[in-house]
């Protein structure tokens, strides 16, 4: 089918090989480009928004994994801030074939995808989306679409390494995150972080307050008033700009950090 466009998105089905093999895994990735000031959203949007999401429809046999969203950024709806992303990004899905296709057959993948794209106003976006790969004997790949995947799976965020030393705490109407680290000192100039949070504990529009010593960093961020009552974890992803420094690579860190109680 190729790309469509949506009112201010472009998007389209893409793979990052020239055919697929029987009985093997292999990617698909979700393709969408968004005219300038407007965005969609994270998987987890904060306080407004709603992810985009599809619902395949797999020829026999086929299987998928779950939708990974590209990493997020601050958006803003109106004045509200939220997280999500845009210009251009890709969402990717393993699949699996069955073992039983036959060499140059061709497979149709078709997927409903769903959406809201805002900027001062909101759209939502509903299509359906198809692509047409063929069964080949052996994986080839387009070099362009390689290298696009690629960067997308070498970016999927890992937790803190054992450097870092996490903890959070709550107080009062505020949730307090506190990273320390043992082996560099911290820059006032390295980059402000920036978490997003992934289980609505705290506002997406919310300050993230910011204090930083030698030795560790503090977070206070608002608690948010749809939060579960009884929350165990504080989740989601720490960004900092140009990275952590020291032998750290990456900017964006996974966080699942138990939550305790106010002293």
């Amino acid at each position: 089918m190729g790309m469509k466009k949506i009112g201010p998105v472009r998007m389209e089905l893409v793979f990052e090989q020239k055919g697929i093999t029987s009985g093997s895994e292999f990617w698909i990735g979700w393709r969408i480009i968004r005219e300038d000031g407007w965005h969609t959203y994270w998987k987890h949007p904060g306080d407004v928004g709603v992810p985009p999401s599809i619902e395949w429809e797999l020829p026999p046999g086929f299987s998928i994994g779950e939708l990974l969203y590209s990493l997020p950024e601050k958006v803003k709806m109106g004045n509200i801030r939220a997280n999500g992303n845009y210009g251009e990004t890709l969402f990717l899905a393993k699949a699996h074939a069955p073992p039983n296709l036959k060499v140059g057959e061709l497979i149709t993948f078709n997927g409903k995808a769903s959406w809201l794209t805002c900027s001062r106003q909101c759209k939502p976006g509903f299509t359906d989306l198809s692509a047409d790969v063929e069964v080949v004997p052996e994986k080839v790949f387009d070099p362009v679409w390689r290298t696009k995947f690629d960067e997308f799976r070498k970016l999927i965020p890992k937790p803190l390494g054992p450097e870092w030393i996490v903890s959070a705490s709550e107080q009062g109407r505020y949730i307090e995150l506190v990273i320390r680290t043992r082996k560099q000192r911290n820059e006032k100039g390295q980059g402000r972080p920036i978490f997003f949070c992934s289980n609505r504990l705290i506002r997406s529009d919310g300050n993230q307050f910011l204090t930083i010593f030698h030795d560790k960093i503090k977070l206070r961020f608002d608690r948010s008033e749809w939060a579960e009552e009884r929350e165990n974890f504080l989740t989601g992803l720490i960004y900092k700009k140009n990275g952590w420094g020291g032998d750290v690579e990456g900017e964006y860190f996974s966080l699942q950090v138990p939550l305790l109680p106010r002293e």
